[in-house]
């Protein structure tokens, strides 16, 4: 059951109207001496209470601090970490808005794991409404979190709560197209390698691979099925390109043929459906182009909107992503 600030007034001995100043951080103006803030505080903590964010917002009760919070172990610091360029997005539309950023970093748990509710109550009420990045979420915890009435907004689709606002990634066109120009080259045998995973960037993918190559050969691999041997078979059964979920697969793709003395794209065209490491050997694959900045900064602008009034908590948004060919898709040898 809810907790109500009627509930905090009788824990505290106060009446309803000092805990609405308090909640609202005009405790001070109102003459609420600091003991009895206190007081109040402490059975805000005791009783687990949330404060509505949203109603904190219409009474002026604004903070300007837009949190981030990651289901990440580490906050995505290196280039070429896949939360990377979402974060440099949002910390640009922040700065834009006029806004300070808020990472949620301590919220931790002895087995490394986050949690938003680290001591029972959410430590993102700190901040008026919070962008959610990481590739596992812990379901219950986002489903409180809207519950509450609290604006957030995750990166990426997130189907387990259809009311948390979200920026996701449409791959479906991008994913489309390269498979076209596959054909266009000749090749109507593809091989996919799928990662071993269940997120839901990867799911999208594959269902894009899957709806659009319904007339060609096709032939997956996973992870742990990727070897010399396996590609050896797909040449001989005459796949003649690879399409890899992500980049580390495509690095691992590049190993594979060198041992096995073939060559990229004489024996096999190859391109990745996300965007190849920078420093490494599958950097000149053909490739898609995740707008990860774009979506990092819309993230922070749908969050602004919805803290405005001017779309609501539960809003949905895509960003395109696009193809971007180098030199990896090459035409089919007689």
């Amino acid at each position: 059951m809810r907790v109500r600030q009627r509930d905090i007034a009788k824990a505290a001995g106060v009446s309803q109207a000092s805990v609405s100043l308090v909640v609202s951080g005009r405790a001070s103006e109102g003459g609420i001496s600091t003991t009895t803030q206190d007081r109040i505080r402490a059975a805000m903590e005791g009783l687990g209470y949330v404060p509505d964010a949203a109603a904190r917002s219409l009474r002026g009760g604004r903070s300007g601090l837009v949190g981030v919070f990651t289901y990440e172990p580490i906050f995505p610091a290196r280039p070429d970490e896949y939360f990377h360029e979402f974060l440099v997005g949002i910390e640009m539309a922040a700065a834009d808005h006029g806004q300070d950023l808020v990472l949620f970093s301590s919220a931790q748990g002895a087995d490394g794991r986050r949690s938003i509710y680290a001591g029972g109550a959410s430590r993102l009420q700190r901040a008026d409404g919070s962008v959610i990045l990481g590739m596992y979420r812990d379901d219950d915890e986002l489903a409180r979190l809207t519950a509450e009435g609290y604006p957030v907004v995750s990166v990426g689709r997130y189907d387990p709560v259809p009311d948390a606002a979200w920026v996701e990634v449409d791959y479906d066109s991008a994913v489309t197209t390269i498979v076209a120009d596959l054909r266009q080259a000749g090749h109507h045998g593809l091989g996919y390698i799928q990662g071993e995973d269940s997120r839901l960037p990867s799911l999208s993918r594959r269902s894009a691979f899957q709806s659009s190559t319904r007339s060609d050969i096709t032939a997956v691999l996973t992870e742990s099925e990727l070897d010399e041997a396996a590609l050896l078979g797909w040449k001989d059964a005459g796949i003649t390109a690879i399409v890899t979920e992500n980049p580390v697969l495509a690095e691992k793709v590049e190993q594979i043929v060198v041992r096995a003395g073939l060559r990229i794209p004489e024996d096999f065209s190859a391109a990745c459906l996300d965007t190849p490491l920078r420093s490494g050997r599958s950097a000149s694959w053909s490739h898609l182009v995740i707008p990860k900045r774009q979506v990092g900064m819309r993230s922070v602008s749908l969050l602004a909107a919805i803290l405005d009034g001017k779309l609501p908590l539960g809003h949905h948004e895509t960003v395109q992503c696009a193809p971007h060919h180098l030199g990896t898709i090459a035409p089919l040898r007689p």
